[in-house]
């Protein structure tokens, strides 16, 4: 497998049309809000900031406890 250098790409034709159906070749959905992280800060929903603060304390708590949560039990 050859890897071409950006370099090598062609550019556009100045007459260039963008494919109308683009948008819909994307599956016209996009990542919940919830999975994506603050444009600007600001009040985020209540849940997220309280399902933030159980997820710091479950990991600090297992961390304290010598628990190993990244391999998981018997490989740590």
């Amino acid at each position: 497998m050859t890897v071409a250098d950006y370099s090598d790409v062609p550019a556009a034709d100045a007459d260039a049309e963008i494919d109308p159906h683009w948008q819909e070749l994307r599956g016209g959905w996009g990542l919940p809000e919830a999975y994506m992280p603050p444009v600007m800060a600001g009040d985020r929903a209540g849940w997220m900031r309280i399902a933030a603060w159980v997820l710091i304390a479950v990991f600090l708590t297992a961390t304290t406890g010598g628990i190993c949560l990244t391999y998981g039990p018997g490989n740590g």
